[in-house]
């Protein structure tokens, strides 16, 4: 019965499909290269086969919230909201949202420090209404920053993309309520946000604690325990901006933490050390390379993710082998 039960609720949720694709930032008014900036891989996001009278978690069902990273080098007062698409650039195929209270975000304001996420879910509720049968609608969201320090803002458009089935909901599925509304939590510290190793030798495992004093702590401020993820992560998943002079690591696993999940307890600060192994090749001597670390709170429904910034150069040349 049981088994049943599991394949049933598969085959429910394979009837909802999404597609995205990311947006990387757009900027409404020129800006320096150190000025503030926000990506997201929720660029344009197409969601099908929401019923009526049903209300949908995008984290919950297909675990996509939105993410906004800011890339900038300041912290940000960051606004998020739902809007009426324009109807000169709508989808093809699709309608304006009748009413923007179909989509709502769990949050809306946050502030941001820079290499920080903005998490958020986003609620869909589409009405019990047989008319909406078959049709499609667009819902823009719109996410943009005003600086502590200045006037200066930036902001991008996201694309949410509803597609509403052609059936009924079941009275099983009418029945149905919404439940968890859990948000991320980043009430912890990352200390220091970035380090930097020079003259790293080739080919051989290196504790950067004790090569170049670097590593990372981080401080528990909540009575519970936490526990974090520590991982090394290509950039075009953590949307940083790439440091000048500096290439992106071509192997994000030749940096491993010593713990992948660091256990802080309750007011507390925990440190831990990074490992780093360049394969030995022509091209890795001289180098200088960027990588992105992402640490994440665990057992959330919605990980946030905050990330340290790794800057190596590595030896000039290989050193003579003696015969």
């Amino acid at each position: 019965m049981n088994q049943n039960n599991q394949t049933k609720k598969g085959s429910e949720r394979m009837r909802v499909i999404v597609t995205a694709a990311m947006l990387l930032a757009a900027l409404w008014v020129p800006q320096p290269a150190n000025a503030a900036g926000l990506r997201t891989k929720f660029g344009e996001v197409q969601v099908k086969g929401l019923k009526i009278g049903q209300t949908y978690s995008l984290n919950r069902l297909l675990s996509l919230p939105l993410r906004v990273l800011n890339t900038g080098d300041e912290t940000v007062e960051l606004k998020i909201d739902v809007i009426a698409a324009a109807t000169a650039q709508l989808h093809i195929g699709y309608e304006v949202i009748p009413d923007t209270s179909w989509v709502r975000l769990e949050q809306r304001e946050f502030t941001v420090d820079p290499a920080h996420e903005a998490v958020t879910d986003i609620i869909v509720s589409i009405p019990n209404d047989k008319s909406l049968l078959g049709r499609k609608f667009e819902a823009d969201i719109w996410s943009r920053t005003q600086s502590r320090y200045n006037m200066f803002g930036v902001g991008m458009q996201s694309r949410l993309l509803i597609q509403i089935a052609s059936t009924l909901p079941t009275d099983d599925e009418l029945k149905k309520k919404f439940v968890d509304r859990k948000i991320a939590n980043l009430d912890f510290t990352l200390l220091p946000t970035s380090g930097q190793a020079d003259g790293v030798p080739v080919g051989q495992e290196i504790a950067l604690k004790k090569f170049a004093k670097v590593s990372i702590k981080l401080i528990n401020p909540n009575d519970q325990t936490l526990n974090f993820r520590i991982r090394s992560v290509p950039n075009f998943e953590a949307l940083l901006r790439t440091p000048p002079g500096y290439l992106e690591a071509y192997d994000p696993k030749w940096l491993r933490p010593v713990n992948e999940v660091v256990k802080v307890e309750g007011n507390s600060i925990k440190e831990t050390d990074l490992l780093l192994n360049i394969s030995d090749k022509p091209e890795n001597y001289s180098a200088s390379f960027f990588f992105p670390v992402a640490v994440e709170v665990l057992e959330q429904e919605i990980s946030a993710r905050v990330f340290y910034k790794l800057l190596v150069t590595t030896q000039a040349k290989k050193p003579t082998e003696k015969k």
